[in-house]
C-alpha cells in the first residue's frame, strides 16, 4: 500500500467514523460525550481491557446505546488523543468470532493491579 493509498484509507475511515458519531446523535443526543465520560469512569478502575469490556458495562449500567457499536469508535479516538487510554496490545473480541482488537491500557487508572 503506498502512501496515497494509505491516507485515502484513513481519510474513509474517519468519515465513516463522523458518520456513525453523527447518527447516534441523531437517536440520543448528547450520547458522545456521555459515552467518553463513561469510558474515562471506565479507565480509572480499569488498568487494562478492550473495547467490548467497555460497552458491555455501559449495557449492564443501563446507559443509552448507539444504533451501531461503530460510534464508539470517535470516543475511543478522543480518548487517545486526550491521553486516557494508550493501546498497549491485543485482545480476541468475543463478539466478532475471536478476531483481534485493540487491548487498552488506561494513563489514569486509580485502582492498582
Amino acid at each position: 500500500m503506498d502512501l496515497f493509498e494509505l491516507a485515502e484509507s484513513r481519510a474513509q475511515r474517519d468519515a465513516g467514523m463522523k458518520l456513525a458519531a453523527d447518527h447516534v446523535e441523531d437517536a440520543h443526543v448528547g450520547w458522545n460525550d456521555r459515552a467518553y465520560a463513561f469510558l474515562v469512569e471506565f479507565a480509572k478502575r480499569h488498568d487494562s481491557f478492550i473495547s467490548e469490556d467497555v460497552s458491555d458495562a455501559a449495557i449492564l449500567a443501563d446507559e443509552p446505546q448507539p444504533p451501531t457499536l461503530r460510534a464508539w469508535g470517535t470516543v475511543y479516538r478522543r480518548a487517545v488523543k486526550n491521553d486516557v487510554i494508550i493501546q498497549v496490545g491485543s485482545g480476541r473480541s468475543r463478539r466478532r468470532h475471536a478476531s483481534i482488537c485493540p487491548r487498552w491500557g488506561s494513563l489514569i487508572c486509580k485502582v492498582s493491579a
